[in-house]
């Protein structure tokens, strides 16, 4: 079982539009169905992106959300029942005909908007729950769990990191997202978050050469960008603690390029006829399936 976190350091990454885009290829990769269904966890519990984009939010189970689940007073429920019959896993959202696949593929555990996590101040508690979650997930058969993590430091960053085997790493090409993204890794992890494969994955792109005033001269932007965000994550690299995957700075394509029509309706692309996609869009649809493959072939 392949467990996820699609983490930014920052807000405005578009995190969770990257996961919306993302799951889909995760599904087809992992090999998803009802009786191996890829889970959901939207663990943004302030924003609640996710629930949100699957429009979720209007139908929510008071016991079956995140903040009910893995708050001061949260239980997971235990089973030896299959993954259609287990009473966690039949109650979580089916959104699997988002994708045009079986409603069941897919399942989404949603973030209740408006209320925090009771107890979020105490790190062991609420992880214990997600252990059980996770635990349950890999009992049934599940074939992977795609964590939605908070930004930077909250703690549901935190359990969401250290919970997942690969941590989808979420930026821009900017100077405050490479050196706040290099800290994060470089300070907020201790050992109990060691050992991870980390795919540092450039997101909302400009796809225009440009040409900056850097250091004195002039430099050809995407060339600078790759530059800078391999050199601020050398040092993490050379400490040996974590697995940087950088085949999305340096490959062939440089990250995920910016899509205008995600301005209006992020997960478009899924639902649009090939002929439609402009060459950019095409480009994405490339992109998402690559990190799909990167995520599978660990």
């Amino acid at each position: 079982m392949k467990i996820m976190s699609f983490f930014s350091y920052k807000g405005g990454a578009g995190r969770s539009t990257l996961a919306l885009n993302v799951i889909p290829f995760l599904a087809n990769a992992l090999g998803a169905d009802q009786d191996h269904p890829l889970i959901v966890v939207d663990m943004d519990i302030d924003s609640c992106g996710l629930t949100f984009l699957y429009n979720l939010h209007h139908n929510l189970d008071e016991n079956f959300n995140v903040q009910a689940m893995f708050g001061e007073h949260g239980h997971i429920p235990v089973s030896n029942q299959s993954a259609t019959n287990h009473n966690l896993f039949r109650n979580l959202m089916p959104i699997g005909g988002v994708y045009n696949k079986g409603d069941r593929d897919i399942l989404c555990l949603p973030a209740y908007p408006g209320n925090s996590l009771n107890g979020s101040s105490n790190y062991d508690s609420p992880m214990e729950l997600c252990q059980k979650f996770v635990e349950e997930c890999e009992k049934v058969g599940c074939c992977g769990i795609v964590f939605d993590s908070a930004v930077g430091d909250q703690l549901t960053a935190r359990w969401s990191n250290d919970l997942a085997d690969c941590i989808i790493c979420c930026m821009r090409p900017t100077k405050q997202f490479r050196d706040g993204t290099n800290r994060y890794f470089d300070e907020t992890f201790d050992e109990t978050m060691f050992g991870k494969n980390v795919i540092v994955v450039p997101n909302v792109v400009p796809t225009d050469a440009l040409t900056l005033p850097a250091d004195g001269e002039l430099r050809q932007y995407p060339d600078y960008a790759k530059e800078e965000i391999l050199r601020s994550f050398q040092d993490n690299i050379d400490a040996g603690n974590n697995t940087y995957i950088m085949d999305m700075v340096d490959g062939e394509i440089f990250g995920v390029p910016k899509i205008d029509r995600f301005m209006w309706q992020e997960g478009i692309l899924d639902n649009l006829a090939k002929d439609e996609l402009t060459d950019c869009e095409k480009l994405a649809l490339r992109q998402y399936e690559k990190i799909a493959k990167l995520v599978a072939d660990l």
